[in-house]
């Protein structure tokens, strides 16, 4: 196997249990405190911008369905004719 140095919280050094099984193995715990998961979970990871979101939202009062539908249609047709199509109603 030669030797190979493995660094990293318990849990991550753990899921190599299998392909360290049957080997010997040195463990040096440090007394440096555990670094910050790389991974937050989603909901705070976007945080700021469901708020940014809420915000927005507020400021630009409340939309009908059809509004919505009529925006989205005509922007989609505007972006059709900049490409040459016809728009047959």
């Amino acid at each position: 196997m030669g030797e190979r140095i493995y660094e990293g919280l318990w849990e991550e050094i753990a899921r190599r249990g299998s392909e360290l099984a049957g080997h010997q193995v040195r463990l040096t715990v440090l007394d440096e405190p555990a670094l910050a998961p790389a991974v937050e979970p989603l909901d705070r990871a976007l945080a700021q911008l469901i708020e940014d979101a809420e915000r927005l939202a507020e400021t630009l009062g409340p939309l009908s369905a059809a509004s919505i539908t009529e925006d989205w249609g005509e922007t989609a047709a505007d972006k059709h004719r900049r490409h040459g199509f016809t728009i047959v109603p």
